[in-house]
């Protein structure tokens, strides 16, 4: 009878949230879909650090084993809004149909689990990274790029999540938690900085930011907004978000030293100071008020508080107990690999390795990485065929970057590619496809990145021939 109401309830739902698509795709304003997705993933991970620990209501309603995320909800309501409206595409580039062969192969090989009797339960939820990646990318790519650049949208995310990173990190940094019995809203422990809000925080931040720095009249509060989105990892005390931190931060710097950033960037003094001001505020405000309100000398423990959250996440016991339990985890997945080294071993397949510490034996599904996951579970054809999408969706995005003749569309395809390279390099010690959060984040990024590539004609050929003949207008 519950799994009866729920059915009930989630179909009404649907049907609400359908009209208030179809009115959206009417009247021009499908991008509010994808920062309605931003936005919720934002408030979602905020409240509750780990995806497994949300209790049933409002973002995880279900019963038993029926249970619902809402991203998956939006995304297939738009997508039917989308073909309701729009119909079907007339065209599909390369990297749109490499992404589409991905989904139909991990489809297929969703079957295969069946037929080789994996886990039914594990099953459907590594099926639901189709809607999280390869159904949010064809959401995300059909929206004009005008639309996500025009009005306030990412302006509104940034400041949002600034304000929610500040409120986390003065909890993190107080040692404070919260729990509060609201209906269809109960918190656990609020006041976690957690990896997957982190890692998001990074994401939303060096959009904004570069999207600050492209502008001709910059606002200050944006730019103080990168500040404490930047800080988050440092307190999420994870290994995964500092790589996304690492990586986007990489990017940027080495994009930086070029010369198309000194013609699409332009960085002025001012904002220098802004930047080195903002440090400095930090730096008191960690240094300073601890030593107020404890009633002791500054004594420089933001470092001390820097070293020991670095040393907690990388030299703790706890973490090398970790990096060897991910070890383990490694071999036998490699060798499970092996015996299916084509077609792999389907979705929903489950093995065990030793776990160091408890000295016990554990079943799982993931490897914590992504590679070795395709692998395991596509085999060698879906693992070609991802790299194949990602790697043609990264050269066509850095190409829109140097190409393409808008500048703040260059400049947003280059915070995109600097997000997706920090998802992957997440994904090297994390399984990014099971996290429903960061799935949803880098299928909409690549979708974004897409509809930048599109918007300049298509490719890097396109955009040099538009360049070359530009020599030739008449002014």
């Amino acid at each position: 009878m519950a799994k009866m109401i729920l059915l009930v309830g989630a179909a009404v739902a649907s049907g609400m949230l359908l009209y208030v698509f179809l009115r959206w795709e009417r009247s021009g304003r499908e991008h509010w879909v994808v920062f309605l997705l931003l936005g919720s993933l934002v408030f979602e991970s905020s409240l509750w650090d780990n995806q497994t620990g949300i209790p049933p209501g409002l973002f995880h309603p279900g019963t038993g084993s029926l249970v619902f995320r809402l991203p998956e909800v939006f995304i297939t309501v738009a997508l039917v809004a989308r073909l309701m409206i729009k119909g079907t595409p007339k065209r599909i580039g390369l990297p749109a149909l490499l992404w589409l062969a991905v989904a139909a192969w991990w489809a297929l090989e969703a079957v295969e689990g069946v037929l080789r009797h994996n886990s039914l339960v594990k099953l459907p939820f590594e099926a639901k990274a189709i809607i999280y990646v390869m159904a949010a990318y064809a959401l995300a790519s059909g929206v004009p790029i005008r639309r996500y650049l025009e009005g306030r949208g990412f302006e509104r995310l940034l400041r949002w999540s600034a304000l929610s990173s500040v409120v986390l990190l003065v909890l993190s940094a107080a040692h404070k938690k919260y729990a509060l019995n609201i209906p269809l809203l109960r918190l656990l422990d609020f006041g976690s900085m957690g990896t997957d809000v982190a890692t998001i925080f990074v994401c939303v931040g060096v959009i904004g930011f570069l999207l600050e720095l492209g502008k001709e009249r910059r606002s200050r509060l944006n730019l103080w907004c990168a500040v404490p989105l930047a800080l988050s990892p440092f307190f999420a005390y994870q290994r995964a978000v500092l790589l996304t931190l690492g990586a986007v931060v990489t990017v940027v710097v080495l994009v930086g030293l070029g010369a198309t950033a000194r013609q699409r960037l332009r960085i002025r003094s001012g904002q220098v100071a802004i930047a080195a001001l903002a440090v400095v505020g930090v730096v008191l405000a960690v240094s300073v008020i601890p030593a107020i309100t404890s009633q002791k000398s500054v004594t420089g423990p933001l470092a001390s508080t820097f070293a020991s959250t670095v040393g907690a996440t990388l030299g703790s016991q706890a973490k090398q107990q970790s990096a060897q339990d991910r070890i383990n985890k490694w071999n036998v997945a490699l060798g499970d690999a092996k015996q299916h080294p084509f077609l792999g071993q389907g979705l929903g397949f489950e093995y065990s390795y030793f776990q160091a510490g408890p000295n016990v034996f554990i079943v799982t599904d993931l490897t914590e990485n992504i590679g070795l996951d395709l692998w395991l579970r596509t085999g060698l054809i879906g693992l070609g065929l991802f790299l194949l999408a990602i790697v043609t969706s990264l050269v066509n995005g850095f190409a829109t970057w140097r190409l393409h003749p808008d500048r703040m569309v260059g400049v947003f395809a280059l915070a995109l590619f600097a997000v997706v390279i920090g998802l992957l390099a997440a994904g090297q010690v994390e399984s990014i496809f099971e996290n429903y959060r960061l799935a949803t984040v880098f299928g909409l990024s690549l979708g974004m990145l897409r509809s930048a590539v599109t918007s300049g004609g298509g490719g890097p050929t396109a955009m040099r021939t538009y360049q070359a003949m530009r020599q030739y207008e008449v002014v």
